[in-house]
C-alpha cells in the first residue's frame, strides 16, 4: 500500500476531477418591486423582505410579504430612511433628519418607528439585527469618519454597549439569528489591511477576538452562529482575485470556494451561502448559491444585467428565499427566488424494491439497476496509469471491475471509493475476469483507480445504485429548474495558507515523482491523494474585494 501511495502521489498531475451528477432546484422567481425609482439593498427573514426605495430625492424603507404579496412603506414623516435589515418581524434602519439615528419598526403592529438609544446629534448607520440584538456603526464615540466603532443594543434589556474601542475603521457588522454572535471587518484608517473580527456572548457580556490574520484582505462577513463566511483577497502565483471563505466561529480550519472569476458579498443562512459571482466568460455579476452540506453550487441568475446586494433566509420548514438587486432599464429593482432543497422534500421509492441479489449477479445481469458511473483505465508504458471520476450515489451499491475490458487482463491495480481501498492488487489475476463488491454510497463520491503491470492491459469499473425518487424534485407550472454542480471546497491550515508536501516512498535509486502535469489538474485530485495519505487537506488561494452595500462603505 505504501508503494501504491507513492505512485498515486506522483501521478497527481495526471488526474483531473469530473463533476458528479447532483440534483437541481425547482422554485419560483418573483419581482418584489420593479416600480419607478431605485429599489435596492433587500434583506429577508422568513417571508418578509425589507428594502430601500428611493425616488425623486426621497428614500423610504418598504417591506414586502412574499406569500401574500402585500408591500407597504414604513412611515417616515419626510425623513430620509435607508439601509435596512430584518429579523422575524423586526426591521431596523438608518434615519437621517437633524441627525443620523437607528430606528426599529415592528411589522404588523401599526406603531410608529422607535429610535434606539436616542442621542442628540447622533451619527449612526449600517444597522443590522439578529434575534434581539441590533448592531451598527457609531461615529459619535470618536467624532471621526475614519474611526467608527461598533455598538450593540439589546432590544429586551434596552441597553447600549460599545463593542469596539480602538483607532481602527470598524465596519459592515452582521449578527447571527440568535443574536449571540456579532462579526465585522476591522481595517486601518485608509480602509485597507482588513481582517474579520467576531464577538460572542459569554453569559455576562460579549468577548471579542480576531478570526482572520495576515493571510489576506477580508471583508463583508456574515454568520449563522456556527460559521463565519466572508470574501478575501489573496495572492497566489502573482495573481490577485477574490473568493468566498468560511471558518467556524470557534476558530480552526478555514475553507475556500475556489472558482474562476470574482466572487463577493456572501450571506449565510443555515447551510446555504448566497453570493455575487462574476464568471470571466460572462463579465457581469450573477447570484450564486452554495450548499455546504452537499457541496453543490447553483447559479440562480444568468441575465446580462448585474445582480448584487443579496440576502437569504432558510425557514424551519425548509423553505429557502433568496433576494437581490438587479440593474435594469436604468433603475434598480428587487427580485426573489423561493424554493425547497431537494433533501427537505418527502419522497418515496420510485418502484417496489427488487429482491436482493448478489453483487456478482448485478454485475453479470444488471437489468434495470441504474448505472451511476463507469470508468476505464488502460496500462501504457512508464509510470502506472491512474484515473478518477466524481459521481453522486446514495445508499447500497455494487462495484463491478471488468478485468481485461479492452485489452489484456491486468495483473496489478487498485480501486478506491472516497479514499477507501475497495480492490487491491491481489484481486487482479490473469484468470479473473470480474471482481464484484457490495459498496455503500454516501452522496457525492470520488472513484479512483490505478493500474500497473503489463502494457496493453486494462480494466473497467462500473458502479450501480438503487432506483429512487428521493432527492428528486418535480417541477410544476410556473417554476424554474436550476441545475446544480458539485464543487468541493479547498481546506486551509489553521492560521494561514500553507502547502501540502508529499514524500514519495522510495524503492531504490531514482524512485520519486516526475515534474510533469499542470497545477490545475494536481489541485483537482488533491482530495483523492489526501484520502489515501491521510494528511490534512491544504490549498493556496486567490481573491479580490468589492463592497456589498453602497450605504455601508463606512
Amino acid at each position: 500500500m505504501l508503494r501504491a501511495l507513492a505512485v498515486v502521489t506522483c501521478l497527481l498531475p495526471a488526474l483531473s476531477p469530473a463533476s458528479p451528477q447532483v440534483g437541481s432546484l425547482s422554485g419560483t422567481a418573483k419581482v418584489v418591486n420593479g416600480g419607478p425609482g431605485d429599489q435596492t439593498d433587500p434583506h429577508v427573514s422568513g417571508a418578509l423582505v425589507a428594502y430601500t426605495s428611493e425616488s425623486g430625492g426621497t428614500s423610504e424603507i418598504r417591506y414586502h410579504d412574499l406569500v401574500s404579496g402585500v408591500d407597504q412603506a414604513i412611515p417616515n414623516d419626510g425623513a430620509f430612511d435607508f439601509v435596512s435589515d430584518i429579523s422575524g418581524s423586526t426591521v431596523v434602519f438608518t434615519r437621517v433628519n437633524t441627525s443620523s439615528a437607528i430606528f426599529t419598526y415592528e411589522v404588523g403592529k401599526a406603531q410608529a418607528p422607535v429610535e434606539l438609544a436616542p442621542q442628540a446629534g447622533s451619527s449612526r448607520r449600517a444597522a443590522v439585527i439578529g434575534g434581539r440584538t441590533v448592531a451598527w456603526q457609531d461615529f459619535g464615540y470618536t467624532g471621526s469618519t475614519l474611526e467608527p466603532e461598533i455598538a450593540l443594543f439589546d432590544l429586551d434589556q434596552g441597553t447600549l454597549t460599545r463593542l469596539t474601542d480602538d483607532r481602527m475603521l470598524d465596519r459592515t457588522p452582521s449578527v447571527s439569528p440568535d443574536g449571540k454572535t456579532v462579526v465585522w471587518a476591522k481595517c486601518d484608517a485608509q480602509g485597507q489591511h482588513c481582517d474579520i473580527w467576531q464577538a460572542r456572548w459569554a453569559g455576562n457580556g460579549f468577548n471579542s477576538q480576531a478570526l482572520t490574520g495576515s493571510e489576506g484582505e477580508e471583508s463583508q462577513p456574515d454568520t449563522n452562529g456556527d460559521i463565519v463566511v466572508y470574501a478575501s483577497t489573496r495572492m497566489v502565483d502573482g495573481v490577485s482575485d477574490r473568493d468566498i471563505y468560511w471558518k467556524p466561529v470557534n476558530g480552526g480550519t478555514e475553507q475556500r470556494l475556489a472558482l474562476p472569476g470574482l466572487d463577493a458579498n456572501p450571506s449565510i443562512s443555515g447551510a446555504l451561502i448566497a453570493f455575487e459571482r462574476r464568471d470571466p466568460t460572462k463579465g457581469d455579476f450573477d447570484i450564486a448559491l452554495y450548499d455546504l452540506d452537499t457541496q453543490t453550487l447553483y447559479l440562480l441568475t444568468q441575465s446580462p444585467e448585474n445582480e448584487n446586494l443579496n440576502d437569504l433566509s432558510v425557514s424551519d420548514d425548509g423553505t429557502v428565499r433568496v433576494v437581490w438587486t438587479v440593474a435594469e432599464n436604468g433603475d434598480f429593482n428587487v427580485r426573489s427566488f423561493t424554493f425547497k432543497l431537494p433533501r427537505d422534500l418527502p419522497c418515496e421509492d420510485a418502484a417496489p424494491a427488487e429482491p436482493t441479489r448478489t453483487a456478482e449477479a448485478v454485475c453479470t445481469q444488471p437489468g434495470s439497476t441504474p448505472l451511476l458511473a463507469a470508468l476505464e483505465v488502460a496500462r501504457t508504458t512508464g509510470q502506472p496509469n491512474a484515473v478518477s471520476l466524481g459521481f453522486y450515489g446514495l445508499g447500497a451499491g455494487v462495484m463491478c471491475v471488468d478485468n481485461g475490458y479492452s485489452g489484456e487482463r491486468a495483473t496489478s491495480g487498485w480501486v478506491w471509493l472516497d479514499g477507501a481501498e475497495i480492490v487491491d492488487p491481489s484481486r487482479f489475476k490473469p484468470t479473473v475476469s470480474l471482481v464484484a463488491r457490495d459498496v455503500t454510497l454516501d452522496g457525492n463520491t470520488w472513484l479512483a483507480a490505478l493500474i500497473s503491470g503489463n502494457p496493453g492491459s486494462s480494466f473497467r469499473i462500473r458502479i450501480y445504485g438503487t432506483a429512487s425518487a428521493c432527492g428528486v424534485t418535480q417541477p410544476v407550472a410556473g417554476e424554474e429548474r436550476i441545475p446544480g454542480h458539485y464543487v468541493a471546497p479547498l481546506t486551509l491550515e489553521v492560521g494561514g495558507v500553507s502547502a501540502v508536501t508529499f514524500v514519495p516512498v522510495s524503492d531504490g535509486p531514482g524512485a520519486g515523482c516526475s515534474a510533469g502535469g499542470t497545477p490545475v489538474a494536481a489541485a483537482g485530485l488533491v482530495l483523492v491523494a489526501l484520502w489515501l495519505a491521510r494528511p490534512r487537506r491544504v490549498s493556496v488561494v486567490v481573491s479580490r474585494k468589492r463592497l456589498r452595500r453602497r450605504g455601508r462603505a463606512l
